[in-house]
């Protein structure tokens, strides 16, 4: 027995047809359809993303001359700080400077160490220093707040006070105060 075209009835022809049509609207759903709306569902996933980053470039824009303006006021005021700042070469000043200022506090200066200090701000350095020194707490009190005086370049990091003596009204104190100064290594802050 042969197969033959001709054999086939109207009936099987359009079974056969309809068989093909359905299976070819299988392949067409699943490997033409639902792969396109995947993608279209992604493309408009990506048009929502990138229509908030266009609202955020678009504020952002607006709001740049306002940080530029920002940003000027701020490299003038670190350009002013800087420049109030004690130079490298004028620590020796200040160091003298701060023995006078205990000297007319009524202070006695034990002894003046420079110690570590750590800090990271371009063209700036931070010395420590502690000041071991002796006086009644009035005038350890007028010594300290000469160093917060200096608080533009100078930084209390530590006050110790202890009692020498407690057998008179205004005992002696014996104090060790820790202390960072900043210098400005950099060269000429108005450059900037």
């Amino acid at each position: 027995m042969r197969f033959s075209l001709r054999n086939i009835r109207q009936r099987d022809i359009a079974l056969i047809l309809l068989v093909l049509t359905i299976v070819g609207g299988v392949l067409w759903y699943f490997y033409l359809y639902t792969p396109s709306q995947e993608r279209i569902a992604d493309l408009e996933a990506d048009i929502q993303r990138l229509d908030v980053e266009i609202r955020r470039g678009e504020d952002a824009r607006r709001n740049l001359p306002e940080l530029r303006l920002a940003v000027a006021l701020l490299e003038e005021e670190r350009r002013v700080f800087l420049s109030q700042l004690p130079q490298e070469s004028q620590v020796a000043d200040v160091i003298d400077d701060l023995r006078r200022s205990a000297e007319d506090a009524g202070v006695t200066i034990a002894s003046f160490s420079q110690g570590g200090a750590s800090g990271n701000i371009e063209d700036v350095r931070p010395i420590g220093f502690t000041v071991a020194s002796s006086g009644t707490f009035g005038e350890v009190m007028g010594f300290i707040g000469v160093l917060e005086g200096l608080q533009r370049y100078t930084k209390i990091n530590q006050v110790g006070l202890s009692l020498s003596s407690d057998d008179s009204t205004d005992p002696d104190l014996s104090t060790n105060v820790g202390f960072t100064v900043y210098v400005f290594t950099g060269s000429d802050p108005g450059e900037r």
